[in-house]
């Protein structure tokens, strides 16, 4: 797990955030991202987090107008999770078979397969270290949510909105990529403002072999 230092080395940050996102492969069309980290920093100030690279899932479901939402379950690659009713209640994931994740997956994606009774539409969340990485909405019975994404942080400044968030994949050709390798322990990311532009350092420290 790698430790990473973010650094606002301004004397302003000028009303902004520091946003660092994670890209999923083969994204479609209605899914919502979401700001992997949103680190609201003052002038000098610093904060950090891990890059818990932990994949997991919940699901959510509109039910007689009050929004209900499972456990979030952790999940690998090649490992598909599947959406129940116990009783007919609210859902709740559960493993699948070897066979069900065998003939619906490759072995570097995470799945969840609808399979509420009586029939439920989902909206599947997919997490990685516990945050929100993206939400796939109107996921309906008998349908398979994939999940694979590139471990590349993206770090962006933006202004902060006032409520909720309305992230899309456009965001990331404004990002600026971190590619993180195996052997770094510790990452210290400093922001700065240099002739009116925020630009990003990174430093890496090296685990000893």
């Amino acid at each position: 797990m790698m430790k990473c230092i973010v650094i606002a080395d301004v004397a302003d940050m000028r009303g902004k955030s520091v946003l660092v996102f994670l890209r999923p492969l083969r994204p479609t069309r209605n899914i919502r991202i979401h700001a992997w980290q949103v680190l609201d920093l003052s002038a000098g100030a610093y904060a950090s987090f891990d890059f818990d690279t932990t994949i997991s899932a919940c699901v959510s479901a509109n039910m007689r107008g009050n929004s209900v939402a499972s456990e979030a379950v952790a999940v690998t690659p090649g490992e598909l999770l599947q959406a129940v009713r116990p009783g007919g209640l609210s859902p709740k994931l559960m493993p699948a078979s070897d066979g069900q994740a065998i003939a619906r997956l490759t072995t570097e994606q995470s799945g969840v397969l609808n399979m509420t009774q009586p029939p439920l539409p989902l909206d599947c969340q997919w997490r990685v270290g516990g945050s929100p990485v993206l939400t796939v909405p109107g996921v309906d019975w008998g349908m398979t949510c994939t999940f694979e994404y590139d471990p590349v942080m993206y770090f962006m400044v933006a202004a902060p909105l006032l409520d909720g968030e309305n992230f899309t994949v456009q965001t990331f050709t404004d990002a600026v990529p971190f590619y993180p390798s195996p052997d770094t322990s510790v990452l210290t990311v400093r922001l700065y403002w240099e002739r009116n532009r925020w630009l990003f350092d990174f430093q890496s420290d090296w685990q000893a072999e």
